[in-house]
């Protein structure tokens, strides 16, 4: 068999080639369907701003003046996560009806790339890993991630979810990875320079973001900064600076005057302070429990070769590894404290979703850990022969029988499954169909008082949510207001 199967290297690369691919059928998809996409609910509301900001603003400087001036206003009179209004209202002014689906080209693009460049970072730079085996498993937990999403369309497709949830979360996965590489610290002094404004420009932008990645940023700067101190790194006094920094800029954001109105119009109250700790705990406890799923459990199983070989080119002990879990499963605890403080629930669907992505890099990151100190202590001193003459066929039936696990397990709910589902029978077609008769009356400056048809489909990816029959409904309001008319609502059933 050894005679017929290439050597590790040739197989490496070809896996690494294959999970390209993967990648590749997993994304454009996504892609193509986003084409059939459009504005909804609270899209028009800030459509209306950000339109009105951009026909206002003749030059660059004036533009970030405007969107700082309702950064300022929706602080005092909304919520303090400012700076990912300001990143929606900036991502809205061009990416308005005609071109929509942009949005699903910088979100789920800036997500894959902010998650590899981490991987990257970490499996090469922090533990001497190999690029093949360091991106196969980057691409395999990026892929995994993308194809289990709960809410795609909260965290894709709709903009005001992607935008003021999935961004923040990819902003705090770039903070994450320019703090190993300062750990790494260059020797040149410009890469030095170059990661010490990357910190500090990721630090404002995560701070003033949602408060599910802030809380867990929050956990991991800390630690962050507590280790650099431990191993009297020569940029503590630096990461010291900048997670005072995030500090300020929690306590702005979560301070702000606008959260307790918003609360205010809330229909549920939160638990305590005290309370909403130890329900986290047990929320976070349950959720491992329930979605510890074949598929997820299956790829822990082909990464084990590739983390076995990783953890032996790194000169650590891997001590502690239950303590590592415990505070792992601490900071993956900490981001259900935040809506359950508030609301008293874990979250709308696009909260969920940052779950389901922290969670995988919890169990895989864990696994890698413990695999290390197991071999630390079991591994024999002697060099062993070639035992990865096996990797490719185990890696090509596993992923094939991945596929199968995943569909049998999730069916159309698989991001992926149900792009392609929706574009081979039309449903996303004959909704984008539907809109543009919407658009019809609309746009019609003869018409005062729209009635519109409810849609027939409902594309998994694409449908979040639509008017009422009532006028006075706050979305049939905001239609109104954008689209010039004194009333918009559905017809009758």
């Amino acid at each position: 068999m050894k005679k017929i199967l290439p050597n590790e290297n040739t197989q490496l690369k070809i896996i690494f080639a294959g999970t390209i691919f993967l990648l590749l059928i997993t994304l454009i998809p996504l892609y193509v369907i986003s084409h059939y996409n459009f504005m909804s609910m609270d899209d028009i509301s800030y459509a209306t701003v950000a339109s009105q900001i951009w026909a206002e603003s003749h030059s660059i400087l004036q533009l970030f003046a405007s969107i700082v001036t309702y950064c300022q206003d929706f602080w005092k009179e909304w919520a303090g996560i400012v700076t990912a209004q300001g990143l929606l209202i900036l991502i809205m002014g061009p990416c308005l009806e005609n071109s929509y689906y942009m949005s699903t080209y910088i979100t789920l693009t800036c997500f894959v790339l902010s998650e590899l460049f981490l991987f990257l970072v970490i499996l090469i730079r922090l533990f001497h890993a190999d690029f093949f085996r360091s991106a196969i498993i980057s691409i395999c937990v990026i892929c995994l991630q993308v194809l289990l999403t709960p809410y795609p369309v909260e965290a894709f497709y709709w903009i005001c979810g992607a935008v003021s949830y999935t961004c923040p979360y990819s902003e705090a996965m770039l903070l994450c990875a320019m703090l190993v590489l300062l750990y790494c610290y260059p020797q040149k002094r410009w890469k030095r320079v170059l990661l010490y404004i990357g910190v500090v420009l990721m630090t404002f932008m995560v701070s003033g973001g949602t408060y599910i990645s802030l809380i867990g940023m929050l956990c991991i700067y800390f630690l962050t900064t507590a280790w650099f101190w431990y191993r009297k790194h020569p940029a503590k006094c630096f990461v010291t600076a900048g997670f005072i920094l995030y500090l300020l800029g929690f306590f702005v954001n979560v301070l702000a005057p606008g959260n307790q109105v918003r609360l205010s119009l809330a229909d549920t109250t939160g638990y305590s302070a005290f309370a909403a700790i130890l329900r986290s705990l047990k929320e976070a406890a349950e959720y491992i429990a329930v979605y510890s799923v074949p598929a997820c459990i299956l790829l822990a199983l082909l990464f084990l070769p590739l983390f076995a070989n990783i953890v032996k080119k790194k000169d650590f002990a891997y001590p502690l590894p239950a303590l590592v879990t415990f505070i792992s499963f601490c900071v993956f605890a900490a981001q259900f404290t935040p809506t359950l403080y508030t609301l008293g629930i874990t979250g709308m669907g696009r909260v969920q979703n940052i779950y389901r992505w922290t969670f995988y890099i919890w169990l895989y990151g864990n696994e890698l850990y413990w695999v290390g100190w197991v071999l630390r202590r079991f591994e024999k001193k002697s060099v062993t022969q070639d035992r990865a003459c096996f990797l490719l066929p185990g890696w090509f039936i596993c992923i094939i029988g991945l596929f199968f696990i995943l569909y049998l397990w999730e069916g159309n709910h698989v991001t992926t499954f149900s792009a392609i589902h929706d574009l081979y029978t039309g449903e996303a077609q004959t909704y984008s169909e539907e809109h543009l008769e919407r658009m019809e009356i609309l746009e019609d400056v003869t018409i005062t008082d729209a009635v519109l048809e409810p849609f027939t489909s409902y594309p998994y990816l694409l449908y979040f949510a639509d008017i009422t029959t009532d006028p006075d409904y706050w979305a049939n309001r905001s239609y109104a207001i954008y689209y010039g008319k004194n009333t918009v609502r559905l017809a009758d059933e």
